[in-house]
């Protein structure tokens, strides 16, 4: 029963049905059905795409102290996304550096990506060192901080980014689109 009521708030929170899934999750709290982490995951999910940071903050402390379900990194990387999606992106490296289980590189490219879009030069090199440690071949975590640097005026760091890119034999794949004509 578990399975069910998760893939339906998994697939509200996927399609943008944030206040849905979460109707979701207290028509199964009154069902009286136990959630799991992978509930757990789709209801931190549906709060991140939907930038509600203090429901997620709220629902990840449930999940230990109502339920007893440990956080893995995935449901981490969830509350940092939806704390930095919501411009709190301090709260989100504050996170980061608590988590009792090994940082992603989902975790760190949420706040890196806020960070673009909040103009956070600060935490973005942070999270961008991390990432260069964990996924070293990753071109997106370059380009993304080379545009940083680039929209705060900092040009020369942006062409470093590049070269070190280029340094390492770090490619960014080209940019492709798909057209799809009907009759």
């Amino acid at each position: 029963l578990v399975v069910a009521w998760s893939s339906i708030i998994s697939a509200y929170a996927l399609h943008g049905k944030a206040r849905t899934a979460l109707e979701m999750f207290q028509q199964m709290e009154l069902a009286k059905v136990q959630p799991d982490g992978i509930t757990f995951l789709g209801v931190l999910k549906a709060c991140s795409h939907a930038g509600l940071a203090d429901e997620a903050m709220d629902y990840f402390a449930r999940m230990r102290t109502d339920y007893g379900v440990e956080a893995s990194s995935d449901h981490y990387s969830c509350l940092v996304d939806a704390l930095s999606r919501a411009g709190r992106l301090y709260e989100a490296y504050q996170v980061i550096r608590e988590m009792p289980v090994k940082v992603t590189a989902k975790a760190w490219g949420a706040l890196l990506g806020a960070c673009r879009t909040y103009g956070e030069l600060e935490l973005a090199e942070i999270a961008g060192k991390a990432l260069s440690e964990i996924e070293p071949d990753n071109p997106a975590n370059y380009v993304l901080l080379a545009r940083i640097y680039a929209s705060q005026g900092r040009h020369e760091e942006a062409e470093r980014m590049r070269s070190e890119m280029k340094e390492k034999g770090v490619k960014a794949a080209p940019g492709s689109s798909w057209i799809v004509y009907q009759d």
